[in-house]
């Protein structure tokens, strides 16, 4: 690299000393000047060619030019950690006020465009309520319906469980009064098992006739 810069400067590329800097390009008016962040009440001195009509004496006792700035790193977010909201109104009043805004007819536009969007904003607030009102109103429908399903299946099961425990009840009853005709069936056959003890003097009767025929035969002999 170092090589290359001579072979340009030998061969008159490259010219060195005062004739390198370009004559009439730099400002005339870069001079020191004071910055202020008014919105956190924060200022610093440093180099500039803003212009500005404003002065401010700093603090080595000298005036120096003022320039006013809105924001910088004692009021920047990105710096502080902390979210500063400034409303839209308030930051057309400081510009009204800064370029000295009269009533006109530019004025009368940027008023009526600041309510176009705040009507704008307000509308759009108002179609999110509602669209969160019928969201709402919904959910509470299905909530609803499912609360009178399940209060419609539990009725339903508490029915069959009635209807169940009747028919239950009903067949026990029933089944004493079912085993009572079986339990006088025995009785009733007693009597019948008593009958053959009755036929059994019947049976002996015959008997009885043959020791009856077998006496004449005695007296003959």
């Amino acid at each position: 690299m170092r090589s290359r810069l001579r072979d340009i400067q030998a061969g008159g590329l490259l010219k060195t000393g005062e004739d390198t800097m370009k004559k009439k390009i730099h400002p005339d008016n870069y001079r020191e000047v004071v910055f202020q962040d008014f919105n956190a009440d924060f200022s610093f001195l440093t180099r500039s060619s803003v212009k500005t009509t404003e002065t401010i004496q700093w603090e080595d006792g000298k005036e120096y030019p003022l320039f006013k700035l809105d924001i910088s790193s004692a009021s920047h977010p990105f710096y502080t950690g902390k979210q500063t909201f400034v409303d839209t109104a308030g930051r057309v009043e400081k510009f009204k006020q800064r370029f000295d805004w009269e009533k006109g007819k530019a004025a009368e536009v940027i008023d009526q465009a600041e309510e176009q969007r705040t009507e704008k904003h307000r509308k759009q607030l108002e179609k999110e309520e509602a669209t969160r009102k019928e969201a709402a109103e919904r959910k509470s429908a299905r909530e609803d319906r499912r609360r009178k399903i399940l209060d419609s299946k539990k009725k339903k099961a508490k029915e069959q469980a009635e209807a169940k425990a009747a028919e239950e009840a009903a067949a026990a009853a029933e089944a004493p009064a079912a085993e009572a005709p079986a339990a006088e069936a025995p009785a009733a056959e007693a009597p019948a098992a008593e009958a053959p003890a009755a036929e059994a003097p019947a049976a002996e009767a015959p008997a009885a006739d043959d020791a009856a025929a077998e006496k004449p035969a005695d007296t003959d002999s």
